[in-house]
């Protein structure tokens, strides 16, 4: 009854979901304000009844209902609470589950602290958060029900994949999920400042905190992804350029230069168009991850197994979220007015040489990773891009990031003194060179990278504490 009544819930929380995502949008076209409070609460509403399905289907896993089918599949009754639990997310039903809940929950929290936010912006960022929730919720229904029933049920279950079963993995997913739906919210208020051509620097301030909140989740996920795979699949570092992990590296890329690109936006009322695309790159970026990961065209250790209806519909959503506010970016880009200018040699300048690079990393490990899918469609031929060319692209260019960031955090903004910062940045430059020196020495000819990245890594720690305590002695 439990389960059924989980099911139930998801039904109403998609009734919810349509209604989020129409009431509020109609009502700041009319400047109905009854209309726009109902995204409010529909968010609300649709964030317990999701919570409920979740609740009931961790109850069938922790309760060992065999009679379920993902239960059956991905537990055992001698299985240790733990991975009983973290089996509601480690298959793709209950992972999609757990998608639409943070999603979800992402959307109330906007209900309940965002009413400092102008209406109209509100309750258009809600609609756009509940046409998300809308398509995702839809796909669950029609694809991926989670609380399918098996009959007759068996006596044990499969248990969860041997692999799986680490405790690192049991927050991997949850981590990463935070990261990408996290987005989602950056992604609906830009959608939400286009509809209304809008978009100033009080935009970048209530955006920058989801954004970062976000980044920090997906980076700390990806951050246990591979630490798990170093020391349980034995890749030999750290990043193993597997096509699933280049997924999430991509939305992390896009999603640390929208960061510093809402950082000028909010300060200097600049890249304004820049920034609003960074935003719907970003999200886009996140559900490519999601269609490459579900629809069975890349082969990794992390992909989920599915039937082709599945990556059918995950990519009509791709499709549709993103060839939409592109279109509506399109439409409103040339109307948005630029803001102030800066020098070449500012805090601007240098952000902006950030966003260059981090979106051409982006571009390279989207072209290495998407490539050999395009060429096997179009030719039938079976190439493989590996570790090398994202070593020497790629490796080089985040090398060129990592450099230039402690002379970006040092200049002024509108106009600085490159020579003066690179007089201050002198002390970094000395241990980073000490460390260059004294790892080439101990290698002996072994890896180049590695001792470019350690000096860097220094040089990059020096920069930044010596840039805090010049400033905390003046």
């Amino acid at each position: 009854m439990i389960v059924e009544a989980g099911h139930f819930a998801l039904i109403l929380a998609f009734a919810l979901s349509l209604a989020q995502a129409s009431a509020p949008l109609i009502g700041a076209r009319r400047g109905d304000a009854a209309l726009m409070a109902v995204g409010a609460s529909a968010a609300l509403g649709q964030f317990v009844l999701v919570a409920l399905a979740f609740a009931a289907l961790a109850w069938a896993h922790l309760a060992s209902d065999f009679s379920v089918l993902n239960v059956a599949e991905n537990s055992h009754s001698a299985a240790p609470a733990i991975y009983k639990f973290s089996g509601v997310w480690g298959n793709h039903e209950g992972s999609m589950l757990l998608w639409s809940l943070i999603l979800a929950a992402f959307g109330a929290i906007v209900a309940v602290f965002g009413r400092s936010l102008p209406s109209r912006l509100r309750a258009d960022a809600l609609a756009v958060q509940g046409m998300i929730s809308a398509a995702f919720l839809a796909f669950i229904l029609l694809t991926s029900n989670p609380f399918e029933r098996l009959s007759p049920a068996p006596f044990e279950g499969q248990d969860l994949n041997p692999i799986l079963q680490d405790p690192g993995l049991a927050i991997h997913p949850p981590l990463l999920y935070l990261g990408y739906v996290g987005f989602s919210i950056v992604f609906s208020f830009a959608a939400a400042a286009l509809i209304e051509g809008r978009i100033d620097a009080a935009w970048a301030r209530y955006v920058r905190p989801f954004a970062l909140i976000a980044w920090c989740f997906l980076t700390l996920g990806i951050a246990v992804g591979s630490y798990w795979a170093y020391y349980t699949l034995g890749w030999g570092g750290f990043w193993f350029w597997d096509p699933v992990e280049n997924a999430s590296l991509m939305p992390w890329l896009a999603g640390t230069a929208f960061i510093h690109s809402a950082a000028v936006m909010e300060k200097r009322d600049a890249l304004k168009v820049w920034t609003i695309f960074l935003a719907i790159l970003v999200f886009s970026f996140s559900l490519l991850g999601t269609f490459l990961v579900r629809s069975g065209v890349l082969t990794s250790v992390h992909a989920f197994a599915s039937d082709p209806r599945r990556g059918v519909f995950i990519l009509v959503i791709l499709a549709a979220f993103i060839a939409g506010p592109l279109a509506l970016f399109a439409w409103r880009a040339p109307t948005l007015r630029q803001g102030g200018l800066f020098a070449p040699i500012s805090r601007e300048g240098a952000l902006v040489l950030n966003n260059l690079l981090l979106t051409t990393v982006c571009a390279i490990v989207f072209f290495g990773t998407l490539y050999p899918l395009a060429l096997e469609q179009a030719t039938g031929e079976k190439i493989t891009v590996g570790a090398p060319f994202f070593n020497l692209t790629a490796g080089v260019l985040m090398m060129a990031i990592a450099f230039a960031t402690p002379f970006g955090f040092s200049l002024a903004w509108k106009r600085g003194d490159l020579l003066g910062v690179a007089q201050r940045l002198a002390v970094a430059f000395a241990g980073g060179f000490v460390v260059l020196v004294a790892l080439i020495a101990f290698l002996r000819g072994g890896p180049v990278l590695a001792p470019l990245a350690a000096a860097l890594a220094v040089f990059v720690m020096l920069g930044t504490l010596s840039e805090i305590v010049s400033r905390a002695w003046r």
